[in-house]
């Protein structure tokens, strides 16, 4: 059985909420921006995973743009940026949440805690 891009934004697009500063319209184009990120999600169930996507002065000098990831027995993850340009501030927070979940997925990995053979 293969996997497909669709798994992953299904995912994003079931578990992801548009918060302050998007408007639901743009809902498909941030799905597939963040499928990437669906990737790194498929090993949790679907119903332990909530995504907050949201910006702060958006289209101004100061926007922030952030997304909380919440997964069932985690510490929440938040990914931030400043960035100017909104496609390039979602670019950020998604590549950053991607290595926050490789890091988490690190840690928690049983292999992790065996010492190393030379």
């Amino acid at each position: 059985m293969t996997d497909t891009g669709g798994e992953q934004a299904d995912i994003i697009g079931e578990r992801l909420i548009l918060g302050t500063g998007f408007a639901e319209d743009e809902r498909p184009e941030i799905v597939e921006r963040f499928t990437a990120l669906g990737k790194r999600l498929r090993s949790y169930p679907a119903d332990s995973v909530d995504l907050r996507l949201s910006v702060k002065n958006r289209g101004g000098a100061e926007q922030k743009a952030t997304l909380e990831c919440r997964l069932a027995g985690v510490e929440p993850l938040v990914a931030t940026s400043t960035e100017e340009d909104l496609p390039t501030a979602l670019i950020e927070v998604r590549e950053d949440m991607i290595h926050q979940l490789d890091k988490l997925k690190t840690r928690r990995d049983p292999r992790h805690d065996r010492p190393h053979r030379p």
